[in-house]
């Protein structure tokens, strides 16, 4: 289904990072991570300055009605919906009055195993780039958040997507996505990302890495209570669940791509039905054409195929290169954790070999 075309704004300044504010960052994955398994999203609010997009500021937006699952598209299109329209412009004058950046600059949103390409997300950035071009969306995973550090990307559509979206009048034919180069690479870009603390932040952080101890029953040995002391935490082998899951994923992905690649391969057969059909029916009527020329009647012009015969409609190409991206994501995301658990089990079983 083909979204609306929206004539973007000219893109003078444009960002090339993101600073998030230590405070929204809490909030977003402490909303996210309560969610969980259901979508969630929210609004982002700050300012975009010498290149730079600050994000000081982000609320949630409520959950619909019914939204239970992680499939739910009502979550997934929440930017967009009138109800969340209206909650949006009331935070904003509520969070003015406070004297608080109320400036939109994207959205953020939940995402289980990193899969987040999907016609929702192109929809909502279309829409908002098109009010304010450094728009972005921040993708938060919740499940990788739980394997490893937090899980954020920040992310918007590329230049390239946008003028294909534009060329196209937002149906994504072949002849569009061919003539400028489009392939599934490049329908997002990343900017990178840092955190910003604030400095009471700063001391408290300060503050809990200082070392603490306290004596255990044996007067010689002391045990850290900092709350950033180290652990063992990243030596745990519990990867098979994590690995399961993508790879269980990326064949539903690839299921989905063979899928959209068979109605397409449908529609070039019912086009060259189609076209077989309207080649005949143009050299029947020129050989009529020609027997009414020798009688003196009027002929018929060849134009009129288009009163008997009916082209069937390309679909959109776009599913294609989302379901093409997000199987890029898993292949990424395995290869990733996969090099990262061959080397814990390569140090276990050397150590092994080296006690045997």
């Amino acid at each position: 289904m083909a979204f609306p075309v929206t004539v973007l704004p000219e893109l003078t300044t444009p960002v090339y990072s993101a600073v998030i504010d230590s405070g929204v960052l809490l909030k977003l994955t402490k909303h996210t991570s309560e969610a969980f398994p259901a979508p969630v999203c929210g609004l982002l609010l700050g300012l975009d300055a010498n290149s730079v997009l600050q994000v000081t500021h982000a609320f949630p937006f409520p959950p619909s009605e019914g939204s239970g699952t992680s499939s739910s598209n009502d979550d997934a299109s929440a930017p967009r919906s009138k109800a969340n329209i209206r909650y949006q412009a009331d935070m904003i004058r509520l969070l003015k009055e406070v004297n608080i950046e109320a400036n939109p600059v994207g959205y953020y949103m939940s995402s289980y195993l990193g899969g987040f390409f999907s016609q929702a997300l192109v929809d909502n950035l279309v829409a908002l780039q098109a009010a304010n071009p450094n728009s972005i969306v921040l993708v938060h995973d919740v499940t990788r958040s739980s394997q490893s550090s937090v899980s954020l990307k920040a992310y918007r559509l590329s230049a390239q997507f946008l003028a294909t979206n534009k060329a196209s009048g937002g149906k994504f034919s072949s002849e569009a996505v061919v003539k400028n180069n489009l392939t599934y690479l490049d329908i997002l870009e990343e900017l990178p990302i840092s955190i910003k603390n604030s400095h009471l932040a700063t001391a408290l952080l300060q503050h809990l890495d200082s070392p603490a101890f306290t004596r255990k029953s044996d007067p010689t040995s002391f045990v850290s209570t900092s709350a950033l002391a180290p652990n063992f935490d990243s030596l745990d082998l519990s990867i098979d669940p994590y690995l399961e899951k993508n790879v269980e994923f990326l064949l539903e992905s690839v299921d989905d791509y063979y899928a959209e690649q068979g109605t397409f391969n449908y529609f070039q057969r019912q086009l060259a039905r189609e076209q077989s059909k309207i080649q005949q029916w143009i050299q029947k009527t020129r050989s009529e054409n020609a027997l009414r020329e020798r009688a003196n009647l009027p002929t018929v012009s060849e134009d009129d195929w288009q009163k008997h015969f009916k082209v069937p409609t390309e679909p959109s190409r776009l599913d294609n290169l989302l379901i093409s991206a997000q199987i890029n994501q898993y292949c990424n995301q395995i290869e990733e954790y996969s090099s990262v658990a061959s080397s814990k089990l390569f140090a276990i079983q050397n150590g092994l070999d080296i006690h045997n």
